[in-house]
């Protein structure tokens, strides 16, 4: 029988914190690095503002879709490496825009 003052936390019981943590803060840090890209990827329109309003007129749909995944995947590891990939790829794509 297992001790009831166990010093690590259960599997069970961690997982929706990790998941809550990925869903709510890691969604919304990662949604606003892509809008910080997405000015620079975006092409620039006839009046030339549709660089900066796509990415505000988008925010909720790129947040929806990070928060939604976080939910509803069944592995948290998956969840984290797909978020730290997209992460690291818009890293390396402003690093190279701001320092060139």
């Amino acid at each position: 029988m297992a001790a009831a003052n166990s010093s690590t936390a259960e599997p069970g019981r961690l997982h929706p914190w990790l998941r809550a943590l990925l869903a709510g803060p890691c969604a919304l840090g990662l949604t606003a690095l892509i809008m910080a890209v997405m000015p620079f990827w975006v092409p620039k329109g006839i009046g030339g503002v549709d660089h900066i309003a796509f990415p505000l007129f988008f925010m909720p749909a790129i947040w929806a879709v990070i928060f939604f995944y976080a939910l509803l995947d069944r592995r948290l590891g998956r969840i984290a490496i797909v978020m730290a990939v997209i992460a690291v790829i818009h890293l390396i794509a402003l690093r190279a825009v701001l320092f060139g």
